[in-house]
């Protein structure tokens, strides 16, 4: 799926542990995505990292995931 992603395109999924392998590869995926211009939305989690609001929100919501690890 990665390679065929396009700037502009948006990954869905239900939840964050269907993308991410461990909260440091959920981060790196995230932080491609947006070096990509790919947005990406976990529906289950309420995170949407289409508006800088949202990438704060989930910035903080791995900090603390990796924290409490």
């Amino acid at each position: 799926m990665l390679k065929y992603l396009r700037k502009g395109d948006t990954i869905v999924v239900w939840k964050l542990d269907r993308i991410g392998r461990s909260t440091k590869h959920l981060v790196d995926l995230i932080n491609e995505f947006d070096e990509r211009g790919i947005n990406f939305v976990s529906l289950k989690d309420d995170i949407d990292t289409s508006t800088a609001t949202r990438k704060l929100v989930f910035t903080i919501f791995a900090g603390l995931t990796e924290f409490e690890a």
